[in-house]
């Protein structure tokens, strides 16, 4: 990871990503919104991503965790240890996807981006190869995403692939 002069530290693939996701997670106190349109088990299946969730929920027991992700089909094979997590902390743990129906039009939905407590975010401007920055202060851009991720939320269902598991 390399530190630009805004202080966002740029992400060139996975172990950089792996790395600002730990840091985001561990950073973690109460809130962690992510949207992403794809799915890289390589990253949301990792065991110590998987592990730090866990630990940040279990540890702080009124911390959430919203997920807005695609159709669960298209990721549940590449990622059980995600989909055991969500069935295991139902109500810290919240996974839903976007309704295609109701999606607006805008470019930062091919992108995926992840905010902890309204203070950090980390953002893929490619997110199958996994390409982006992460900024762990505050910035207009990231309170312009967490506006666009309560709206994809507010339109959002359970996913009907993960509602036979229990999700």
């Amino acid at each position: 990871m390399a530190e630009s002069d805004q202080g966002a530290l740029a992400l060139d693939g996975l172990e950089d990503s792996r790395r600002a996701v730990l840091t985001l997670t561990n950073e973690m106190r109460r809130t962690l919104y992510l949207y992403t349109p794809l799915v890289r088990p390589e990253l949301y299946n990792d065991d110590e991503v998987l592990a730090a969730l866990r630990n940040r929920v279990v540890t702080q027991p009124k911390s959430r965790v919203h997920l807005l992700l695609p159709p669960a089909r298209d990721w549940r094979n590449g990622c059980p240890g995600l989909v055991r997590l969500g069935e295991r902390l139902t109500t810290a743990l919240v996974l839903r996807t976007p309704n295609r129906r109701e999606l607006p039009d805008r470019p930062e939905l091919g992108q995926a981006f992840a905010i902890a407590d309204e203070r950090s975010l980390l953002h893929f401007s490619d997110p199958r190869r996994l390409l982006g920055s992460y900024q762990p202060r505050p910035s207009e851009r990231m309170k312009s995403l967490l506006e666009l991720f309560r709206e994809l939320w507010n339109r959002s269902e359970a996913d009907p692939d993960l509602r036979w598991l229990g999700i």
